[in-house]
């Protein structure tokens, strides 16, 4: 298991980088990371991403490879399993490399956090990355079930995408906005997914989407039925768990 202190340089097993000034500590193990690739998501519009890679760890019974830490994490593990379950971890399995965040990164590292995250996937020679948002479904006026936003490299490498762009005027926000535009930026090739979904709840049914785009992009076979069928039980139990976290702040819970 290695350490990454990006911008602290504190490196463990001879591993050694120095790529951003902040406090984010990947700790992962010595691996090979070339042309995979890296997919995240985030409690934006309708928890989309969120939703969306829960599922695809779920489905594809990913192995835990690493963690991510910093100095204002967010203060609540839980248990999933027989395991403990951290605020940020990283994921494997075969080529795809997953990074779940069980809660939003803090406001004052939220760049920090995202810069970390592209400036590794970048290092360590992905292939590409993909991005998994929400978009409010007030501004859908077509048929259409997503936009999307590539990055130059990724359109120039995907000339054949059918997917509608992100409408003039919109606008993504919070770590995955950071994310696309360091990929920008740095020329590697990364596409926000963006289904519309419900500004309000949890929107099961958007993250199904999302997930559709990916199967049908790599050709994985993950089943999302359940995601539609039982999207009201899943709304109610994020939202119960959203209440439980609030009040644990208050001291009312472990």
């Amino acid at each position: 298991m290695k350490t990454l202190f990006f911008g602290l340089l504190s490196i463990d097993n001879d591993f050694e980088m120095n790529l951003s000034e902040s406090n984010i500590r990947l700790i992962i193990p010595k691996g090979e990371f070339k042309d995979n690739i890296l997919i995240t998501g985030f409690h934006g519009i309708g928890m989309t991403g969120y939703i969306a890679i829960s599922h695809l760890l779920n489905s594809l019974e990913a192995e835990r490879i690493g963690y991510i830490q910093s100095d204002l994490l967010p203060p609540f593990v839980s248990v999933s399993g027989d395991r403990l379950l951290t605020p940020f971890e990283i994921y494997k399995w075969d080529r795809f490399v997953f990074i779940r965040s069980e809660f939003p990164p803090h406001r004052n590292e939220e760049n920090a956090f995202a810069t970390t995250i592209v400036n590794w996937t970048i290092e360590e020679e992905f292939k590409e990355a993909i991005l998994i948002g929400g978009l409010d479904e007030t501004f859908r006026n077509g048929p259409e079930e997503l936009r999307i936003v590539p990055t130059k490299t990724y359109l120039k490498q995907n000339r054949e995408i059918k997917d509608i762009l992100l409408e003039k005027g919109l606008y993504v926000t919070g770590p995955l906005a950071i994310m696309l535009a360091s990929f920008e930026v740095q020329e590697f090739p990364a596409i926000a997914i963006l289904p519309y979904a419900v500004r309000t709840r949890a929107d099961p049914r958007a993250a199904a989407v999302a997930i559709k785009r990916i199967c049908d992009a790599y050709r994985l076979g993950i089943d999302i039925s359940d995601l539609v069928r039982d999207a009201e039980t899943i709304e109610r139990e994020l939202e119960e768990r959203r209440m439980r976290t609030t009040q644990s702040y208050d001291g009312m819970y472990v």
